[in-house]
């Protein structure tokens, strides 16, 4: 089963952690104690002099959190947009609250009676809990939403079920029916990283549409088909042809639950069957609908229609709340979950979780509420009088505002965790995985460094550890806000001022 599989592979990794550890920062390093110092200093001097900063806003800070002392720090009290660095802050917080062997269960329900011909003579209902990896094939292929559904066909086998009677109900009160935060703009909302919190996800709340170009720069692209298929869901398609090599340039505008996605802009020319990403308008309408379409595929006929509670509470229907459990899926481990969050920086994992620490700790499954447990978590971690300007819990919202100070604060704390090792894996490895594949390479940081990245707009940020010279364990934050530069440039000059901390000797800067 995923479950055992991954859950033996974390705690073995969790095991080996503080070994591999020893290992790496046991490596000798052929420059002087003075040379690493000098090192550090020198280039957090130059990059203090980059003209990209002329009129930009950034704050920088680096802690020895073996050694619990300041190394390094440039305007460390500043708030700045994150940007994704700010997963750090929700996934930690779910770690420490929820702990690190929670699971999400997702259970298949019934109401009324079963006759002796194998009729349910009421509905069949899907609570959800609020899980991101519902259907998250990325995560692993073992959690399709056809892995989930034959899971649950098995249940009403045994529950002696040929025929439903009523409804294929989606439960998905756990959470507020506010699957976007307000904060979010328009132009990222119908977009796959737009995808907000549901108390019943699926498939990531996001589905694919493909494209074929047209024959000529500016002819109008087609649409091919959408993956999964959403029923209801209406596209105008105003999409073009762009040059060749151009990506994926499309935008697709929509709101929560409004079945109608505008797309526009570009796929490159040449482009077959070009996959673009979008969200889901109803990800509990569409798990329902879903479920119904594969009893009637498995001989289950269901004679009623899909719904969910929230279109049931808009009707004024008020649906049974006397129901036997049919089946219950149980979900990967939380620490599984945190993995995926930041390593590959999906937004509504961060969303779900923000919710579900909301639910955990005062059984109010909101956004407010959770970041109102975040905060209270980190009262005594971060500067007093300054509490987390959170607007959601991955970072998309351009109105987050953190500083390096209040986000090591966070960092420095979960260094000391006993669970440390799980979360420290979960970051992107400098030259090996995530978005530091591609970076660090032939540096001293290579294999080493562990960093989440954060992009939005003209916000650019890194956050992670890495072993110094000394043998002891470093923080470092580094924010940008309003650089003048393209982004690939200005992380280029990154890169190297965060290496210096993997050569320093862990004294502090004068």
């Amino acid at each position: 089963m995923y479950r055992t599989r991954i859950c033996t592979a974390f705690r073995q990794a969790s095991t080996c952690l503080a070994i591999l550890f020893l290992m790496i920062t046991g490596v000798s390093s052929a420059m002087s104690q003075n040379q690493a110092a000098g090192s550090l200093q020198q280039r957090l001097e130059l990059f203090k002099t980059d003209p990209a900063l002329r009129h930009a806003s950034w704050g920088f800070m680096v802690m020895d959190v073996t050694g619990d002392r300041v190394i390094a720090s440039h305007n460390s009290d500043l708030l700045l947009v994150p940007a994704s660095t700010q997963k750090l802050i929700t996934t930690t917080t779910a770690l420490m609250i929820m702990g690190l062997d929670y699971q999400y269960e997702t259970t298949l329900e019934h109401d009324g009676h079963i006759d002796g011909n194998g009729v349910l003579h009421g509905n069949l209902y899907i609570r959800g809990s609020g899980d991101p990896s519902l259907g998250a094939v990325r995560l692993d292929d073992t959690l399709s939403m056809e892995h989930v559904f034959d899971y649950w066909l098995q249940g009403i086998h045994k529950a002696g079920i040929s025929r439903v009677e009523g409804h294929i109900i989606a439960d998905e009160r756990i959470f507020d029916y506010e699957m976007v935060p307000r904060r979010w703009l328009w132009d990222h909302m119908g977009n796959y990283f737009g995808a907000g919190a549901s108390g019943l996800s699926v498939n990531e709340n996001e589905y694919t549409v493909y494209f074929n170009a047209g024959e000529a720069l500016g002819q109008p692209a087609t649409v091919v088909k959408t993956e999964p298929v959403i029923p209801g869901m209406t596209l105008v398609n105003e999409v073009s042809t762009g040059p060749v090599g151009s990506g994926d340039q499309v935008y697709i505008f929509g709101a929560p639950y409004a079945q109608q996605r505008q797309l526009t802009g570009t796929v490159p020319l040449g482009a077959m069957a070009f996959p673009v990403r979008g969200s889901m308008p109803d990800p509990p309408l569409f798990t329902a609908e879903a479920l119904r379409a594969f009893l009637t595929r498995h001989n289950i006929a269901v004679q009623g229609q899909s719904s969910t509670y929230r279109k049931l509470e808009s009707d004024g229907i008020i649906a049974s709340e006397n129901r036997e459990a049919v089946s219950t899926w149980y979900s990967p481990w939380l620490f599984d979950i945190i993995y995926r969050t930041n390593m590959a920086s999906v937004n509504v994992y961060a969303e779900n979780l923000v919710k579900a620490i909301g639910h955990y700790a005062s059984g109010e499954g909101s956004l407010a509420a959770g970041l109102q447990a975040i905060n209270a978590r980190w009262a005594e971690s971060i500067p007093p009088g300054a509490p987390l300007r959170m607007m959601d819990g991955s970072g998309l919202s351009p109105c987050n505002r953190l500083s390096a100070e209040q986000l090591m604060g966070v960092m420095a704390s979960a260094a000391q965790h006993p669970a440390f090792g799980i979360l420290f894996s979960s970051l992107p490895l400098a030259g090996y995985s995530g978005s530091l594949a591609n970076h660090f390479r032939g540096t001293k940081s290579e294999g080493r460094l562990r960093a989440k990245s954060g992009f939005l707009n003209n916000s650019i940020a890194y956050a992670g550890y890495t072993p110094m010279q000394n043998g002891s364990l470093a923080a470092f934050v580094i924010i940008i806000n309003d650089y003048e530069d393209r982004p690939a440039i200005m992380r280029n000059k990154m890169i190297p001022l965060m290496d210096s901390i993997t050569l320093h000797d862990g004294e502090p800067l004068e």
